[in-house]
């Protein structure tokens, strides 16, 4: 069995992810409330169709997403001592950066003390307004109505995009999804027609009773001239003065490594953002406010402590990746921290460079060292992933390469900066079978020896029994199983992973038909209702087509998202096809000893 993974070190937290794609005018959501825990020196496989969202998931981890791809929920938290650990020395730029920041935060602290008009002041301004519009409840109840029927709107647009208008079945459906998105048109304009007619209606209703407005005005007036006076009179006391300064520490911690011109746009907002968290007495001791007043320029570094001997801060930062928007801090994670072996070798290389230039360049930029420093550590990576001669092969290009050779040159760029994770997106796709198993091998090796975390890519359950300790079965943007590689093969829960292990051909008997899942996944433009695999599923249920299942946890490090765990959900066996797992693999799976003699796999 794989080891516990609660003796492990979380190294990649995902929660609640989300993920969207502008596509021509439509938003595609390709990931859907994803969460999930890597652990650090563990191999997991994330598997799944194509599309069905496996390689945008890990591209978040590193910033690759597409120009047009966002990450709209979630936070991913990457446990990094080396780069969560931040060093600033107090030279004399960053004592002028930090004098300003003790300045912002004593201007803006002086706001605290009129807090408690400003809430009043801002309370009844709001009840002025709702008085002469509509209520706060009344407003939300029309925003609900509007935005379901442009919710609808939006996915019958988005239906409407799938079909061919040449089909004449297709012809009749447009036709009746066009003159569904008209009426609906006409309800958004009747439902903004009325909530304007009631805002109009109680405007005037207010405007009329001239003692209220007269005394409305004047409470404002009050409170303001009170607010005014209180924050005049301040005079900040010695513990907020230090709770300024400790945070002063922190601005400089964490807007201190950017350029100087950056700097000034980051102390411009964390001022405003300041200033709106004074004024309404937010408590700055609060770890929680703090980061969300960070957040609109970078992450927050924490202040850990200050070395006087040596005139430097020390800091630490909860590094998110969801979060991370400067080039310079992803150069930080992307290749040195987080590495990726791409499925095809020849478009990974360039071929108009040599492949030992290829290498010495990516260790140069990452890491500190010489030219002729970079030549050695590129020569001993080559050698480590089973180059032979790579002095000899240092100068050669990659045409010179056969395929494997040329995966194996892959795999050694993105482990020369020694990473993390290692993320290998279908890494033996373009190889023939012979070559596959030599370069799974060899992750294999590395791993054990470099000691880094592999996360595979890939559509093939068959590589998956080989490399992984745990497996997550990703389907149309969401994961719907979970668990350790023997609980996902010998132990599987949900439809689709029953599915896709029936796919296998390896598994397939004799004089059978080989076993496809039928149908295609759903539209990701779409909104998903209920289970997204329940149109293609012969085990789904009523409940599956109108809501989605919860989390149902099978074991301490398994679990899935289907209603046949429920309960009250009727007892469904497994497909014949996956009956007895563990005995067709025994079957399938068989190696050798160095006398010829049969031996059991040890995978299985």
């Amino acid at each position: 069995m794989a080891e516990n993974t609660n003796d492990k070190k979380v190294l990649l937290s995902l929660k609640n992810v989300e993920v969207k794609f502008n596509v021509r005018g439509r938003i595609l959501t390709a990931i859907r409330n994803v969460s999930l825990d890597i652990y650090e020196n563990e191999s997991i496989a994330i598997v799944g169709e194509s599309g069905s969202g496996k390689s945008v998931l890990t591209k978040t981890f590193a910033g690759m997403l597409d120009s047009n791809g966002f990450i709209s929920n979630g936070s991913i938290i990457f446990s990094d001592d080396e780069l969560s650990k931040t060093d600033v020395v107090l030279n004399t730029r960053n004592l002028r950066t930090l004098r300003r920041a003790v300045e912002m935060l004593n201007a803006a602290s002086k706001l605290e003390a009129g807090a408690a008009d400003f809430n009043a002041w801002n309370a009844k301004k709001q009840e002025i307004d709702e008085a002469q519009s509509v209520s706060a409840a009344d407003n939300r109840k029309y925003q609900k109505a509007l935005k379901k029927l442009n919710d609808e709107n939006v996915d019958l647009r988005n239906y409407l995009g799938t079909l061919d208008k040449r089909n004449p079945e297709d012809a009749k459906l447009i036709a009746e999804t066009t003159d569904k998105i008209s009426a609906n048109e006409a309800k958004i304009k009747g439902t903004e027609a009325e909530l304007e007619q009631l805002k109009k209606e109680h405007k005037e209703a207010y405007l009329k009773d001239t003692a209220r407005v007269a005394a409305d005005k004047a409470a404002l007036a009050e409170l303001k001239r009170s607010r005014n006076e209180k924050i005049a009179a301040c005079v900040l006391s010695d513990d907020v003065l230090s709770r300024n300064q400790k945070i002063a520490y922190e601005v400089l911690l964490s807007i201190g490594r950017y350029p100087f011109h950056k700097q000034l746009s980051f102390m411009k907002k964390l001022r405003k953002a300041f200033r709106i968290a004074c004024s309404t007495g937010e408590d700055l001791t609060k770890s929680s406010v703090l980061n969300k007043i960070f957040e609109v320029v970078v992450f927050r570094v924490k202040f850990k402590s200050y070395d006087e001997a040596n005139k430097m801060l020390h800091g630490y930062a909860i590094l998110d990746c969801s979060k991370v928007k400067y080039t310079k801090d992803w150069q930080q994670i992307r290749g040195r921290r987080i590495a990726t072996v791409f499925q095809d070798p020849m478009t990974s290389l360039n071929p108009v460079i040599t492949i030992g230039k290829q290498i010495q360049t990516v260790i140069m930029k990452h890491q500190k060292c010489t030219k002729a420093e970079a030549k050695q550590r590129a020569i001993d990576i080559m050698g480590k992933v089973g180059i032979p001669d790579p002095e000899k092969r240092f100068d050669d290009y990659p045409f010179e390469y056969s395929g494997g050779m040329r995966q194996r040159i892959v795999i050694a760029i993105a482990l020369s900066c020694q990473p993390k994770i290692l993320i290998c997106d279908e890494p033996t796709t373009a190889l023939d079978v012979t070559i596959q198993a030599q370069i799974l091998e060899l992750i294999k090796d590395l791993q054990k020896d470099l000691g880094f975390t592999t996360v595979y890519i890939t559509h093939d359950l068959g590589v998956v029994a080989n490399v992984a300790e745990r497996v997550a079965v990703l389907y149309a943007g969401q994961i719907v199983e979970c668990g350790s590689v023997e609980e996902i093969f010998y132990e599987p829960r949900h439809p689709y992973t029953w599915a896709l292990l029936s796919s296998l051909p390896q598994l397939a008997e004799r004089g059978d038909e080989l076993f496809s899942i039928p149908g295609t996944p759903p539209s990701l433009y779409n909104k998903i209702v209920g289970d997204a695999f329940a149109q293609r599923s012969s085990y789904a249920m009523a409940v599956d087509m109108v809501e989605e299942a919860p989390v149902f946890q099978i074991s301490p490090t398994h679990w899935a998202k289907t209603w046949l765990l429920d309960p009250r959900a009727p007892k469904q066996e497994p497909p014949k096809q996956i009956q007895n797992l563990h005995d067709k693999m025994l079957r399938t799976y068989i190696e050798f000893d160095e006398k010829g003699n049969k031996k059991e796999a040890a995978h299985v």
